[in-house]
């Protein structure tokens, strides 16, 4: 098997300065067990505003707002000036970013770390694209672009051009400053089409669980199938990074969840995230919320719907849905549910752990929990 990797996110907020990420990442290097830090591009959080308040969350009464996300190249600077060895991970889209300036951001970063550097990029996501004048339609497109855009410009050694489907390049190049420390590409998200560029174009693939793959098996089966695929195309599966993005919530053992099985905040995330495709809910014997068309990529709103819209979401989940959406428990519960997924082939495994939404927690006691689970993730 190939290195196993292990990373947890960043909790910042524009609300506070992002110096706050040099004391988490500090923290997470002196743990030994966290490989990179991760930071997802928000635009639009997946809450609804309309939920934020403090009946329902804590941290409402701390944070004014749920949508005032920090620009994540700009944070992940100062959470790498406090750290050496410590990689990072930066999750966005080639909707709101452009290949030449994504290149030139992340060999900036990878300059700053002995770690690894990764760009998760996907197609795009509706509610950071439609609000803001953007046309998601072009997403896929761009993506397949960018991809060969990025791996032109970031492994080219001198000018060149490009026809694609959306950029045109003539003369392009960006310098060879930086590339003695390659960040690597992954391609973010799922579907026959974005699965076929990763392959051909990225330098790996990441999904989730359990909100794309419910159960491990499953997972193995899509690893062994890209495997060949690669195969086939001449490329070196041992080279190829198999990510997976793990929904968690950290808590004193499974029977302290249960307290937290009502809350709208919960509840709203496993109607619309539990499970990206609706249908796959069917197979584990819970009937949907969502329309079985309803992708929240394509659909999700939240800050154009009414409250009563939302509320009528939010009372038709039940307790067993919530519980199948996260992995939830002590880190050796959380690590138990999540290093099957490790035996069956995922190398890098970000981890994000939603439970400060329920239980305000010094980020630095959290670390030290979260550092537990990556141990566990990756012993043999």
């Amino acid at each position: 098997m190939s290195e196993v990797r292990t990373g947890i996110g960043l909790w910042l907020s524009r609300h506070m300065s992002p110096k706050h990420a040099m004391a988490q990442t500090r923290a997470m290097e002196a743990t030994g067990q966290i490989d990179q830090f991760v930071l997802w591009d928000q635009l639009t959080s997946w809450w609804p505003q309309k939920l934020w308040e403090p009946s329902i969350t804590p941290l409402a009464g701390l944070v004014p707002d749920v949508d005032s996300s920090p620009d994540p190249f700009v944070a992940s600077a100062f959470g790498l000036s406090a750290a050496e060895k410590l990689g990072f991970a930066i999750c966005t889209d080639a909707s709101r970013r452009d290949p030449p300036e994504l290149a030139q951001m992340m060999l900036t970063l990878a300059l700053a770390t002995e770690g690894r550097g990764s760009l998760c990029l996907g197609a795009g996501e509706v509610r950071h694209i439609a609000p803001f004048g953007r046309n998601r339609a072009l997403g896929l497109k761009r993506l397949e672009d960018s991809l060969q855009i990025l791996q032109f410009l970031l492994k080219g050694k001198d000018v060149g051009n490009f026809d694609g489907k959306v950029w045109q390049l003539r003369d392009a190049w960006i310098g060879n400053g930086g590339k003695e420390k390659m960040p690597e590409v992954i391609a973010m998200g799922g579907g026959p089409r974005l699965t076929e560029m990763a392959l051909k174009y990225a330098d790996g693939f990441s999904t989730g669980a359990p909100f794309v793959y419910g159960s491990a098996e499953k997972y193995g089966e899509q690893v062994q199938t890209l495997k060949r695929g690669l195969v086939d195309l001449g490329r070196d599966p041992q080279a190829f990074t198999f990510g997976l993005h793990h929904i968690l919530f950290l808590c004193k053992n499974k029977d302290e969840f249960e307290q937290y099985l009502d809350n709208p905040l919960l509840k709203w995330y496993a109607a619309t995230g539990g499970r990206l495709n609706m249908r796959d809910w069917e197979p584990e014997g819970i009937a949907p919320v969502m329309p079985l068309d309803w992708h929240y990529a394509f659909n999700m709103m939240p800050n154009s719907m009414t409250r009563a819209e939302i509320d009528a979401i939010v009372a038709k989940v039940t307790p067993e849905m919530v519980r199948k959406t996260f992995f939830y428990g002590s880190p050796a519960d959380i690590a138990a549910q999540v290093k099957p997924y490790v035996t069956a082939g995922a190398t890098l495994n970000l981890l994000a752990d939603l439970s400060p939404l329920m239980v305000p927690t010094d980020p630095l006691a959290s670390i030290e929990q979260l550092a537990e689970v990556c141990r566990l993730v990756k012993a043999h």
